[in-house]
C-alpha cells in the first residue's frame, strides 16, 4: 500500500501569499489492490450508509465487488448530466458516504450528488482518463453543453493500479493527452495574472508542473507499462489537487479546454476529452510561440516537445486521424474563446482570425 498524504505539502494560504484560501478536503489518496483499500475507508471517518455509483460496465469490472464488500446501495449512472445527479441525489436518503466506481461521467454524477446531498465522497477511478479523479469541479452536461461546476473534492481516492492498466488504451491515451494540455493551462494562467491582474497561486502551479513532469518522466522510457500508469494516475491527481487548492478549474483549463469545449458541442462523435485538449494544446502552444514573450524556454515545453511526447502517448497527430475536420478546427480556434469571455487566455490575448487558425493547423501539422 502506498499512500499520499497532500495537506502538509499544500502548505498555508497566508505563507503562499496567494489570496486563495488553500482547499484541504482531500485527505489522501491510497495506492492499494481494491480490497485492501477499501479496508482502509474505516481509519478515514467515512461511514455507512454507503451509497456506490457505477454504469453498467463499471459494475462488472469493479462496482460489484465494491458494493457487496462495504454492504452498499447500488446507483446505476445513465448519462452524464445534471439532471442525472441531481435525480440521483435526491434518491440517496440518510446515504454518509457516496462512492463512485468508473470513470469520468460516474465520477462527475456521483461527485455533484454527494455535493447535493452533503454526503462524503469517495473516487475509485476505473481508468485513468481524466483529471477530475479529485477535482471538486464536476463537469456535466445541461441542454447540450457542457458545464464545469464547483463541488466538493473526495475526501480519499482509491488507486488499484492493475485496475487501471487493464483500461482501455485509448482511455489511458486521453490521460496523458490531458496532463500533457497544463503546459498551455498554466501559461494561460499566467497571461491573466499579467494582463489581466487575475489572482495567481504558486503553490497550486507546482503541483500542476509536478503532473506535467511526471508525465515526461513516464513517457520518456525506462518504464514497464504498469509502472506508467502509475505514474500517469498520480499525475493525474496532482492536477486535481492543483485545483481543489484554488477551488478553480484555471490551473488545468485553460485556451486548450475552450477548443475542447467547443468540440463537444459541435461533433456528432466527441472524443476523449484528453485526447481533445492533447490536439488543441499542439495548437495553442504555437499560438503561444507567436504572441507570449513568456511563452516556456524549457524545450520539453515547446510545441516541438509537446508534439513528440503527444505521439509517444499515442494522441493522433492528424486532424483526418482523429475524425475532426479541418474547417471545425479552425472554426474552434477562431471562436472558442467566446465560451468563456471572462477567462483571458492566449485566445482572448489574440483572436485568430479563420485564415490564422488553418495556417496554425498547417504549422502544427495537423492538416
Amino acid at each position: 500500500m502506498r499512500v499520499l498524504e497532500f495537506s502538509g505539502e499544500i502548505g498555508s494560504h497566508e505563507g503562499c501569499g496567494c489570496g486563495f484560501k488553500h482547499d484541504k478536503s482531500l485527505k489522501e489518496v491510497v495506492f492499494a489492490p481494491l480490497r485492501e483499500a477499501l479496508d482502509h475507508l474505516g481509519q478515514l471517518d467515512l461511514h455507512p450508509p454507503y451509497a456506490v455509483f457505477y454504469d453498467d460496465v463499471t459494475y462488472r469490472i469493479a462496482g460489484r465487488t465494491v458494493q457487496k464488500v462495504l454492504g452498499a446501495r447500488g446507483v446505476r449512472v445513465a448519462s452524464p448530466t445534471f439532471r442525472e445527479a441531481e435525480e440521483k441525489a435526491q434518491m440517496l436518503g440518510a446515504v454518509k458516504t457516496v462512492i463512485a466506481v468508473g470513470g469520468g461521467t460516474v465520477i462527475d454524477v456521483a461527485k455533484y450528488a454527494a455535493y447535493l446531498s452533503g454526503a462524503d465522497f469517495v473516487s475509485i477511478p476505473t481508468a485513468p482518463s481524466h483529471d477530475g479523479i479529485v477535482s471538486p469541479i464536476a463537469s456535466l452536461f445541461a441542454e447540450g453543453r457542457r458545464v464545469s461546476i464547483m463541488t466538493r473534492a473526495p475526501a480519499t481516492a482509491l488507486i488499484d493500479v492493475s485496475l487501471l492498466s487493464s483500461a482501455p488504451h485509448e482511455l489511458i491515451t486521453s490521460g496523458f493527452g490531458d496532463i500533457l494540455a497544463k503546459t498551455v493551462s498554466i501559461k494561460d494562467w499566467q497571461l491573466g495574472r499579467d494582463e489581466a491582474s487575475e489572482a495567481y497561486c504558486k503553490s497550486a502551479e507546482s503541483f500542476a508542473l509536478r503532473a506535467i513532469n511526471v508525465v515526461i518522466d513516464a513517457l520518456k522510457g525506462g518504464h514497464d507499462f504498469t509502472e506508467r500508469v502509475e505514474l500517469l494516475a498520480t499525475a493525474l491527481i496532482n492536477s486535481g489537487v492543483a485545483m481543489m487548492i484554488v477551488r478553480s478549474s484555471r490551473p488545468a483549463s485553460g485556451s486548450e479546454h475552450l477548443i475542447s469545449h467547443y468540440l463537444d458541442m459541435k461533433l456528432d462523435r466527441r472524443l476523449r476529452h484528453g485526447i481533445q485538449c492533447g490536439i488543441a494544446a499542439l495548437v495553442m502552444a504555437i499560438l503561444h510561440e507567436k504572441w507570449n514573450p513568456n511563452w516556456w524556454e524549457d524545450e520539453a515545453y515547446r510545441s516541438d516537445g509537446l508534439r513528440e511526447y503527444l505521439s509517444k502517448a499515442g494522441v493522433p497527430l492528424r486532424l483526418d486521424e482523429a475524425g475532426i475536420s479541418g474547417e471545425l478546427m479552425a472554426e474552434a480556434i477562431s471562436e472558442a474563446w467566446r465560451i468563456r469571455p471572462d477567462r483571458y487566455t492566449i485566445l482572448h490575448k489574440h483572436r485568430p482570425s479563420r485564415e490564422e487558425a488553418f495556417e496554425l493547423l498547417r504549422e502544427s501539422g495537423l492538416i
